[in-house]
């Protein structure tokens, strides 16, 4: 999915947290492990991505393209670091872990503007 501008942004960013709601609502029928590390792997992609959009997109100016493509390399090496961190807290916090919910949500949510762009 080609995202434009900061409206189409914002609202890939607002579907991501409200899949997250869903697929956790849905795991905790299962077993709340599973929910609430499932939780965390959805806030883990959608922070991540809220965090990009916001840099990347805050302040867009069409008239300087080479201080966005400057912009758009800090926003991904500091939205990789965040998610490394996010991911090494989530491990050491969340205790017991389904290990399973939390990438397999996380990839979900993180893979879901592509899946997005597949139904369009």
């Amino acid at each position: 999915m080609q995202i434009t501008d900061r409206g189409q942004a914002f609202k890939t960013v607002f579907a991501q947290f409200a899949m997250t709601l869903l697929v956790s609502a849905v795991l905790a029928v299962v077993a709340p492990q599973h929910a609430y590390s499932a939780l965390a792997g959805g806030l883990i992609a959608s922070s991540a991505n809220a965090f990009f959009s916001f840099w990347v997109f805050g302040h867009y100016s069409a008239q300087h393209p080479n201080k966005l493509v400057a912009r758009l390399y800090g926003a991904e090496t500091a939205k990789l670091i965040l998610v490394g961190v996010l991911f090494a807290a989530a491990v050491q916090l969340i205790v017991p872990l389904s290990g399973g919910a939390l990438f397999g949500v996380f990839l979900l949510i993180h893979l879901m503007p592509g899946l997005m762009s597949l139904l369009n």
